[in-house]
């Protein structure tokens, strides 16, 4: 189990995992339905695929995993003398059902491929094996580890892509004669994944059948008035959550209608005030279009993280503000968080726990060094010592004061990066605060300490734009470390002794950073916020980039 978790959080397809997909279908290989010799037809699909030329798109993108499958000594066709080539059809025309485009997959051609099969020569057959096999790695990457690499939309952050292995894929799908029992056990492994695409498909059957319709604009109204809108709000309400028969005044917000919009406002990130107010009426007048694209992006976006296989796991959503831990599937705690620079924060991201530090020491960047620090120092380096700034310069620790700024110039301070190394030390001047927790490998993202009194907004420039400030989140600590301490108030006196202590045997629980404009609550709710940092934009404009195959 550590080595599948292992190679997961490398976001690499493993093989076992293929294994899992295997054991879920039974040990039974599903054979082609049809007594014809397979053999040809696989001499044939080798051939193609052994041409020097280019082939293609989407054959040449899969080409090495096609070789490696056909070119195998059991390879057995997976689409040719089945019914496999109408199930993948049927799975693309649903693919908004799996969060996914249909208009972005080539359904139109495979239908007429598809036709062509009971008349096509041997040497056609093998070409239409090939494009299905090639279109079919093509649907199971999407669905596994996203359209889109995770660096198109943040590049300043990067986070490796998932990849699968596409021949143990088309292995693993030579054990389903039935496509969707195959896409059941593949998709990615994650429960509000799963949660999603229930919901995803609740909001596409109220879009197909007409969606919400618009509630006119009209004045406040308060529960226990009356308005003509009001039957139109029921029926909203209706159609969103299920059918509830008024029980008075047609027209009057009674107490039953004022606690469904209770729950409305709630599940939408409003006010909760049991009115229809103006923000209550925004939020009702959205059309079910961009639900279904705020559900099919939060989608993408986990596809991009790890598939764990954990009882405990961290997961810290931008989108509601909140870190949760999550045990046995259920939410055991949670805590506020601020990512740093919000309209400027790229963090989506995820890894393990690697290290929590107590007291952490601040080492400034070059950057911020030469652009903020080294021109006080070159009219004021006391101001700078009185900040609490310690300098190591070529590896000793040198008084501030003691080098004379005004000599070095400013040109060449890149030459001597090696040179400076300024930190800030433990204190109320440090930007992490009392603790800043780092993941394994990643630099640019980490959880760093926010009081209690912290506001509704973090930014500061000294740290990444990766950064997430958790507010009041000192306890995390006692909840991962793995052996104590010491007394109860260890830490508190820790604390005030300014002492730095990198705490030892941490609990390397898994941790994701995403944005969600569309979530899954505690309650297994969807829930919906609004996107004032435009981080949906950012990935619609590069799933608008993607090529339609």
């Amino acid at each position: 189990m550590d080595a599948l978790r292992s190679r997961n959080l490398r976001n690499v397809l493993a093989t076992a995992a293929i294994g899992a997909v295997i054991a879920l279908a039974g040990i039974t290989r599903a054979t082609a339905q049809t007594n014809t010799d397979p053999a040809p037809l696989i001499a044939s699909v080798r051939s193609i695929l052994a041409d020097e030329t280019r082939l293609a798109l989407p054959i040449e993108k899969h080409r090495d995993d096609l070789i490696r499958y056909y070119g195998s000594d059991d390879a057995m066709p997976l689409f040719i003398g089945t019914d496999r080539p109408r199930g993948l059809i049927i799975r693309m025309i649903d693919a908004d059902f799996d969060g996914l485009d249909p208009d972005y997959y080539a359904i139109e051609y495979l239908e007429d491929l598809a036709e062509e099969i009971e008349t096509a020569s041997p040497e056609r057959l093998a070409e239409i094996e090939t494009w299905f096999a090639s279109h079919f790695l093509l649907l199971a990457a999407d669905i596994k580890v996203g359209r889109v690499l995770p660096r198109m939309v943040y590049p300043d952050l990067y986070m490796p892509r998932k990849a699968i292995d596409g021949e143990n894929v088309l292995r693993a799908l030579s054990h389903f004669s039935d496509m969707d029992g195959f896409f059941t056990a593949w998709e990615p492994y994650n429960p509000e994944y799963t949660l999603l695409k229930t919901a995803l498909a609740d909001y596409v059957e109220i879009r197909n059948q007409g969606g919400w319709g618009q509630i006119p604009a009209g004045p406040d109204v308060d529960p226990g008035g009356r308005d003509p809108r009001i039957p139109a709000l029921r029926l909203r309400l209706d159609i969103e959550t299920g059918y509830e028969p008024p029980r008075g005044d047609a027209d009057m917000l009674d107490q039953a209608l004022s606690k469904r919009l209770r729950e409305f406002q709630f599940r939408h990130a409003i006010p909760v005030t049991g009115s229809l107010d103006k923000a209550t009426l925004l939020a009702l007048n959205v059309p079910v279009e961009r639900r279904i694209e705020q559900i099919m992006l939060s989608m993408e976006r986990l596809r991009w993280m790890p598939e764990e296989l954990s009882d405990r796991i961290l997961i810290a959503n931008k989108g509601d503000g909140l870190l949760r831990l999550f045990e046995q599937g259920q939410t055991a705690r949670e805590w506020r968080i601020l990512p740093n620079c919000p309209r400027d924060n790229l963090a989506v991201v995820a890894g393990q726990m690697q290290t929590m530090v107590l007291n952490p020491n601040w080492e400034v960047p070059f950057d911020y060094f030469q652009s903020n620090l080294f021109p006080v120092l070159q009219s004021e380096p006391a101001s700078i010592e009185q900040q609490g700034y310690e300098l190591l310069y070529r590896n000793v620790d040198t008084p501030i004061g003691s080098l004379p700024w005004k000599s070095f110039p400013r040109s060449s301070l890149s030459s001597q990066k090696e040179d400076f190394r300024f930190r800030l030390g433990p204190g109320a001047t440090n930007p992490y605060g009392r603790f800043v927790y780092r993941l394994d490998g990643i630099d640019e993202a980490y959880l760093f300490d926010a009081p209690a009194a912290a506001g509704q907004e973090v930014c500061d420039p000294r740290l990444s734009k990766g950064a997430i400030a958790v507010v009041d989140g000192l306890d995390l600590i006692k909840l991962l470390i793995q052996r104590r301490l010491g007394p109860d108030d260890y830490l508190e006196r820790t604390l005030s002794r300014k002492e730095t202590l990198i705490v030892p045997d941490v609990d390397r629980l898994p941790l994701m950073i995403v944005f969600q404009s569309a979530w899954i609550d505690a309650n297994g709710q969807v829930r919906f916020s609004k996107d004032p940092n435009l981080e949906d934009q950012r990935l619609i404009e590069a799933l608008k980039g993607k090529e339609k195959v």
